[in-house]
């Protein structure tokens, strides 16, 4: 707890940035597939360092919905969602993000239609990855992209093997014919759906 009320207090003053687990050349990878984009989901957004970099890449009348349980502490503040509420509204952004307080699967009714992008990384067991594939590959439009974190060892994250996300994407969604592999970056696989 102490630990993060510093991180907390260390950001707030400017000294420290959020906390983020993808890289910089994960984020503008996932920053290449925003364009025409309308409908976009986000699962686990942390402390919003991915989030905002999305928001930033929005098209105008965009919505990304940021869907994160944004759990409280002792203390009942979710310091993570006060950070990526204030990293969202740091940067331009040509749509609006919308944050659903909730896991992913409890958000599915909050997101309407079909969804054009969607990021994973939220429950890495492999129970949580098998639910997130299941509810969310089968909203995505055809031409449209899911890019999932967590699903390649790279130097970034060398115990990604160890992961649930990592065991189910090459089990199952590397082969699901629905999707084509476009690209790997570090820890990052984004495929695109091909048919319904």
């Amino acid at each position: 707890m102490v630990r993060t009320l510093l991180h907390v207090l260390k950001y707030f003053l400017g000294n420290e940035p959020a906390s983020t687990q993808t890289t910089q050349a994960e984020r503008a990878a996932v920053g290449r597939y925003l364009a025409g984009r309308k409908c976009l989901v986000e699962i686990g957004v942390f402390e919003g360092v991915t989030t905002a970099a999305i928001g930033q890449g929005l098209d105008e009348g965009a919505v990304l919905y940021g869907i994160d349980p944004f759990f409280a502490g002792r203390l009942g503040i979710c310091w993570g969602k006060l950070i990526a509420t204030r990293e969202v509204n740091r940067v331009r952004s040509r749509g609006r993000v919308v944050f659903l307080p909730k896991l992913s699967y409890e958000a599915l009714s909050d997101v309407p239609g079909e969804v054009d992008f969607v990021f994973i990384d939220g429950d890495h067991s492999l129970e949580g990855i098998t639910r997130d594939w299941s509810d969310w590959s089968a909203r995505i439009v055809v031409g449209g992209i899911i890019a999932l974190h967590d699903t390649r060892v790279s130097i970034h994250h060398p115990n990604t093997a160890q992961l649930g996300s990592f065991a189910y994407f090459e089990s199952h969604i590397r082969h699901d014919p629905r999707f084509v592999l476009l690209e790997q970056v570090d820890s990052l696989s984004i495929l695109q759906r091909k048919s319904a």
